[in-house]
């Protein structure tokens, strides 16, 4: 897999893909701290769980970018809100957040994160990197030589949390779709990770017409 912090190309735009791990801190604040500071950077923070692999989140992006591409009089205003619904598979706001908010996992103390960022500008994400790394818990206890990779008592994991895994697909099945899709353990992907990533793309790409 391709390290978290590499910059990928999609078309103009550069991206970076990073794993945090945060305590008791208001994500909508770092969301709120960057792009007051970075205008032009774009940044959406998810719950990993809803995240099937690195090419999941390069696929919505380039989705996005190619709709940018195909309607050059009508911009997208927000590309974060527009990374969001994708990934949530819906075209309202309100149902992304409400979705968001369901698959919160109530019984983690730990918050762990995916935060994506994507620019024009590879410095300005360079940049905001650097300031998101101030959140990041592991990043911190690196810094502090902390043992064991212990901080406050709570263990840093050291898995990805792009990876795929059964447990996701479960996950985003459950969350994502209950609504949408009966005996979801009978449907023909669900045996199949790449299938079922494939599938998530393609929903990523109808949720807005």
């Amino acid at each position: 897999m391709t390290k978290n912090n590499d910059l990928h190309q999609c078309e103009d735009l550069k991206i970076l893909v990073k794993e945090i791990y945060i305590l008791d801190i208001n994500i909508k604040k770092i969301y709120n701290d960057i792009k007051f500071k970075y205008k032009d950077i774009n940044i959406v923070i998810v719950n990993p769980n809803i995240v099937f692999g690195l090419e999941h989140i390069l696929s919505i992006i380039k989705i996005i970018s190619g709709k940018i591409k195909r309607n050059k009089k009508r911009e997208i205003k927000n590309l974060d809100i527009e990374f969001l619904l994708r990934i949530c598979y819906t075209d309202q706001i309100a149902n992304a957040f409400q979705k968001l908010n369901d698959a919160k996992d109530k019984n983690n103390k730990d918050s762990e994160f995916i935060c994506i960022l994507f620019s024009k500008n590879p410095s300005d994400i360079e940049n905001a990197l650097k300031d998101l790394k101030k959140y990041d818990l592991q990043e911190n206890a690196l810094k502090e030589k902390k043992p064991e990779d212990e901080v406050n008592n709570r263990t840093i994991k050291t898995d990805s949390l792009i990876e795929i895994s059964n447990r996701k697909k479960q996950y985003i099945l459950k969350n994502l779709f209950k609504k949408e899709l009966e005996d979801v353990n009978e449907l023909f992907f669900i045996k199949d990770n790449f299938k079922f990533q494939k599938f998530l793309i393609e929903r990523a790409a109808i949720a807005l017409k």
